[in-house]
C-alpha cells in the first residue's frame, strides 16, 4: 500500500495551490512579498501577527507515518517546473542559508536582525508567543539546520492535532515525528506548522526567490 501526503492551509484541507512564477503549471506556497526589517506573511508587525499555517496530513487508514522531518533544497532538484526567480536555484538556496546563518532571534524582527525561513511547531502558540523561541518550538533554517536529510528539522509532538467536529484539537498523547492514521485522536491526524520568511534591515538583492521544501517520512502498511 502507498500513502499520499497532503500539505494544506487548513486542517484536513486540499493541497497547496498558490500559482508560482516561471511555469504556468507550477503551484505551491507563496509566502508573499517581504520587506527589509520585517517578515512575511505579515498582518501587523507590532502585534506579531501573520504567518502561513500549514497542515501536514495523509491518507493511511491502518498505520501512522513516522520519522517526519523537513529539509530544503534547490528549486528544480525534484520538480519539473521551470525556475522563475531572478538568479539561479543554487544562488537562492545559498542566500537563504546565509540569511539563516546570520539571523537574530527577534520574533517580529523588531531589531531588524532576523532573517531566513523560520517555522514554529507549537500549533496553539498565541499571536504574542508565536515565533518566540523562549516559549514556542521555533526553528531557523541555516547551513547546519534543515538543508539536507541528515540535518532535517524533525516534526515535534507539540504540532499534533486532529479535527474534532471542525474544531482543531490537541492530540491526547502525541509522539515526535509521528502523524497518526485517519481518526487518530491519540497521536493526531495533522501536524500544524507555522512558517515565515524574515528579511533583515540590511539586504539589497530583491526579486523572486524559489526553493523546494521536502517532507521526509517512513511508512509501513
Amino acid at each position: 500500500m502507498t500513502v499520499s501526503i497532503t500539505i494544506s492551509e487548513t486542517i484536513d484541507g486540499a493541497e497547496l495551490s498558490d500559482a508560482l512564477v516561471g511555469d504556468a503549471l507550477a503551484v505551491g506556497l507563496d509566502l508573499g512579498s517581504v520587506q527589509n526589517n520585517s517578515y512575511a506573511p505579515l498582518t501587523d508587525k507590532s502585534l506579531n501577527t501573520g504567518a502561513a499555517n500549514l497542515f501536514i496530513h495523509h491518507n493511511a487508514a491502518i498505520d501512522p507515518i513516522t520519522q517526519c522531518k523537513w529539509y530544503l533544497q534547490a528549486y528544480g532538484s525534484s520538480l519539473a517546473w521551470a525556475y522563475g526567480g531572478a538568479r539561479t536555484p543554487a544562488a537562492d538556496i545559498q542566500a537563504l542559508k546565509d540569511l539563516g546563518d546570520s539571523s537574530g532571534t527577534s520574533k517580529n524582527n523588531a531589531d531588524g536582525l532576523s532573517g531566513g525561513l523560520w517555522i514554529d511547531q507549537k500549533w496553539n502558540a498565541s499571536s504574542v508567543q508565536q515565533f518566540d523561541a523562549g516559549v514556542s518550538k521555533v526553528y531557523i533554517f541555516k547551513t547546519s539546520v534543515g538543508f539536507s536529510l541528515a540535518t532535517a528539522v524533525g516534526i515535534v509532538k507539540e504540532s499534533m492535532v486532529y479535527n474534532n467536529a471542525s474544531v482543531e484539537t490537541a492530540a491526547t498523547t502525541p509522539v515526535d515525528g509521528v502523524i497518526g492514521k485517519a481518526l487518530d485522536t491519540v497521536k493526531g491526524t495533522n501536524s500544524h506548522q507555522k512558517m515565515r520568511i524574515y528579511m533583515p534591515a540590511v539586504f539589497a538583492e530583491g526579486g523572486y526567490y524559489q526553493i523546494e521544501a521536502v517532507l521526509a517520512f517512513s511508512f509501513t502498511a
